[in-house]
């Protein structure tokens, strides 16, 4: 079984637990199951995986985490909890990537902040090359 075969089984289990408590910073985004956690990108970083990955980004999440990362993107006005700011290092450091896709995959809790999910929208290859493209705003 592939690696990112795997991720789906533990997607589907990953379901089944939900737990929420804050992940590096005072976000109320759920923590993945462990398995989640321990998980390495299996989609390696290539200039083709990651191709598609600013486009995605830029229809599916700028207009809540910015064009830019920062959080500040056209559609905050009036959220109670503010998306996530992927240009703190000292923040995105601490979030394990197998955490990126979890959440990406199955959003956050709908009580904590409005990130809906996003598996039956996007492939796994495309949240992981996602991933990628989120640890750039870092740098």
């Amino acid at each position: 079984m592939s690696t990112v075969h795997k991720g789906l089984t533990v997607l589907g289990i990953a379901i089944l637990a939900w737990p929420t408590a804050g992940i590096a910073g005072d976000f109320q985004t759920p923590v993945a199951p462990e398995a989640f956690l321990k998980m390495a990108n299996p989609v390696p970083p290539t200039a083709d995986t990651v191709k598609e990955a600013p486009s995605l980004y830029e229809t599916k999440c700028s207009k809540c985490h910015g064009d830019k990362g920062d959080g500040r993107g056209s559609a905050t006005k009036g959220l109670d909890v503010k998306p996530r700011n992927y240009t703190n290092k000292t923040v995105m450091e601490k979030i394990p990537d197998g955490q990126l896709f979890w959440i990406i995959a199955n959003g956050s809790d709908p009580e904590a902040t409005e990130m809906g999910p996003y598996k039956k929208k996007l492939s796994e290859e495309q949240m992981w090359a996602l991933v990628h493209y989120i640890r750039t705003f870092t740098r």
